[in-house]
């Protein structure tokens, strides 16, 4: 369901339902999955369920053809009024790019000079009154880039007033939280406070080029894209609380923190499909239920598409949803394999198999969406995601205490703690730098991961070898 749900909103750009059908409540399709969920979950005819899963699909289709075919009414001309900030501003090519809310219709602005400095002292939710503005429809190739992210306009800022406003009170508390962290890490260098950020909350706008493609070509990209790793942590950091609670007020804290993080990481595709999971997971857990980790996958995306059909063509959702894939399905059988190969026989060697099974099979889950996206799969990645991920842990689940700590500390203390946090961060970026080096590239990158393959397959064949000479053993009578 959760595939046919998928394809049927990738085929909502191509097909333009009737307006009747998508401009429905949004609530409307949301009671419809839940009903289709309970059919399929009483079915036990295959023909009824190829039918379920087919009107699935269906409703993929609407649901992307209503995104992808907006009628919102976009201002044409001279624009004037309250914007709202929907992400943080960034820089890009000697200007200020940010995406602003004006009277329902999100826009685009290249913001220069003096207009520029206003609007990069904002942080997303905050408003700014624009005293002077040109607006016009989205057009050119950027249009679908723009479309993806539900942007209709583009807007050119003459001026703005001083005034703003800071939005209400989660809006308030997130920015501070955002502003304290950043006072936490001032003491380290900028690319070290860079990728802090990335670490801690997934925030790349103050990364370098050179430090993304290094992450990038190392395969340690994902460390900078806050995912169910750091939501994971932050229930961490909070369960001394959440202990103390009844089972009712523990959902209700565990709900409240997952929705908390989500805004301090400003809802990006990965954080919004592991706040999903652990939503559903925090239920479950509410109800005494077992869950299934393939069955919460498959829900959280179907949920997320019917919430935002958008996110089926968003590459960073895709990257998130093929390594959960690749750990839910394959991660404990590729451990199995390591487990009944040498390396389970040696202690020293016994530790890696979890972090080398989980990589193996994130790798594997990315794969498509990697090589057509960026053609490129980087062998070095198993190596460099055991010597990276652990201590990225250590940063990812005492950042956010500590930096806050030292946002409140006078100067001494507070370059303590940085220098605390710095080490860590510091290897990270050094493992990402030397395997963006060392790695190979190109057609010997091949030839490693046709090597691995072929390790690998020995290694499971020689397992099923043991395990057959095992079986013949305790069968034979004594």
């Amino acid at each position: 369901m959760a595939v046919s749900l998928w394809l049927g909103t990738l085929g909502g750009h191509r097909v333009q339902m009737p307006s009747v059908i998508t401009h429905t409540h949004s609530m409307v399709w949301l009671l419809m999955a839940g009903a289709l969920c309970v059919l399929v979950l009483q079915m036990h005819r295959r023909g009824l369920r190829v039918c379920v899963v087919g009107l699935v699909g269906v409703l993929g289709l609407c649901g992307g053809s209503r995104a992808w075919h907006n009628t919102s009414p976009v201002v044409t001309g001279r624009c004037v009024g309250l914007i709202t900030l929907v992400d943080d501003p960034a820089p890009a090519a000697h200007a200020m790019s940010v995406v602003v809310r004006l009277h329902g219709v999100r826009y685009r602005v290249l913001a220069h000079g003096a207009v520029a400095t206003a609007v990069g002292r904002r942080l997303s939710g905050e408003s700014l009154w624009v005293e002077e503005a040109m607006c016009r429809p989205v057009a050119g190739p950027r249009r679908n880039f723009e479309l993806q992210r539900h942007v209709l306009g583009q807007m050119s800022v003459v001026q703005v007033n001083e005034w703003f406003g800071q939005g209400n009170g989660l809006v308030r508390a997130s920015n501070r939280l955002r502003r304290a962290l950043s006072s936490g890490a001032s003491r380290m260098s900028s690319s070290m406070a860079a990728l802090f950020a990335g670490l801690v909350i997934g925030d790349i706008h103050a990364q370098s080029a050179t430090m993304i493609q290094q992450f990038r070509a190392s395969g340690l990209s994902h460390l900078c894209s806050a995912s169910g790793q750091n939501v994971a942590f932050v229930l961490a950091a909070m369960s001394p609380l959440l202990k103390r609670l009844t089972s009712g007020w523990r959902l209700m804290g565990a709900l409240l923190t997952i929705g908390w993080f989500v805004m301090l990481t400003r809802a990006q595709p990965s954080v919004l499909r592991a706040a999903m999971m652990a939503a559903i997971v925090a239920v479950n857990v509410a109800r005494g239920r077992a869950v299934n980790a393939r069955v919460v996958v498959c829900l959280s995306v179907g949920l997320l598409l019917l919430i935002d059909p958008m996110l089926a063509w968003s590459v960073g959702f895709a990257l998130s949803v093929g390594a959960t894939v690749g750990l839910a399905w394959l991660s404990a059988r590729i451990a199995s394999v390591f487990a009944r190969s040498p390396f389970g026989g040696r202690p020293s060697l016994r530790k890696l198999i979890p972090v080398l099974s989980a990589t193996l099979a994130a790798q594997v889950g990315t794969l498509p969406v990697a090589l057509l996206v960026f053609h490129n799969v980087p062998a070095i990645a198993i190596v460099a995601n055991p010597l990276a991920v652990p201590v990225a842990g250590f940063v990812m689940l005492v950042g956010i205490p500590a930096a806050l700590i030292a946002s409140c500390l006078p100067g001494p203390l507070m370059w303590m703690v940085d220098q605390m946090l710095l080490v860590p961060t510091q290897w990270v970026a050094m493992v990402a730098r030397f395997a963006s080096v060392v790695g190979p590239t190109g057609v010997t990158n091949v030839v490693c991961w046709s090597v691995l393959v072929w390790s690998f397959l020995r290694l499971v064949k020689r397992s099923h070898r043991s395990v057959g000479v095992l079986s013949e053993v305790n069968a034979t009578p004594v």
